[in-house]
């Protein structure tokens, strides 16, 4: 009997962790902007999985292991802010690589807009597919777009299913961080106003003060 009981009390855990496994991401997306709770400095970086345009997989932890990294968040290839944001960083670019560090970008674009992006706009640096938003929800930068902006957006003809393949309805705070060779983040600024960037030049500031 006691044999019959735990292992009824085995199988119910087993099925209470697979129910917290499966609604845990759902939890990792705020209901707006200004609930999101970004990473902050001396957290451990999570080694989420990223997609290069190709559509091959790299780990987060390969990027920044032997040397610092910088990660920019971006809404998708159909913001204009974000767009102008990659220009100056493109033109930073030289000089986060002179200093010894590398720069990526991601966004929740698929594979295809990805590509686009990068081709169009003949962006420098490594730019990352995040999709699913897995990598956005680790960070904490993940919020959900309401039904009235994702209409409006479509008045624009901006289209959030088509431009991720998902029909999450999520979109990253635009966000910078630096990670250190050990994995931590050694720099962090995110703003959940998408219209308010982080100016380029400050982001190679902070990369040259890294010991």
């Amino acid at each position: 009997m006691m044999r019959f009981m735990g292992g009824v009390i085995g199988i119910g855990l087993m099925f209470a962790s697979a129910v917290a496994i499966a609604q845990e991401p759902e939890s990792l997306v705020a209901e707006a902007a200004g609930d999101t709770r970004p990473l902050e400095v001396g957290a451990e970086a999570p080694d989420v999985e990223l997609t290069r345009p190709d559509g091959t997989a790299v780990r987060l932890a390969d990027l920044h292991a032997e040397r610092p990294l910088v990660i920019v968040f971006f809404r998708g290839s159909w913001c204009p802010f974000c767009n102008r944001h990659t220009q100056a960083l493109a033109r930073v670019y030289p000089g986060i690589k002179e200093a010894g560090a590398e720069l990526i970008a991601v966004s929740p674009d698929n594979l295809t807009n990805t590509r686009d992006n990068v081709e169009k706009n003949e962006i420098p640096f490594p730019v990352y597919s995040d999709s699913s938003v897995a990598a956005t929800k680790a960070f904490g930068l993940a919020f959900r777009v309401d039904d009235q902006t994702i209409e409006r957006y479509r008045g624009f003809g901006i289209d959030l299913e088509r431009a991720s393949g998902y029909d999450h309805h999520a979109l990253p705070v635009p966000a910078v961080f630096i990670i250190d060779t050990d994995g931590k983040i050694a720099f962090a600024h995110s703003d959940p106003n998408y219209r308010v960037r982080l100016d380029a030049e400050k982001i190679l500031e902070q990369v040259k003060e890294l010991d």
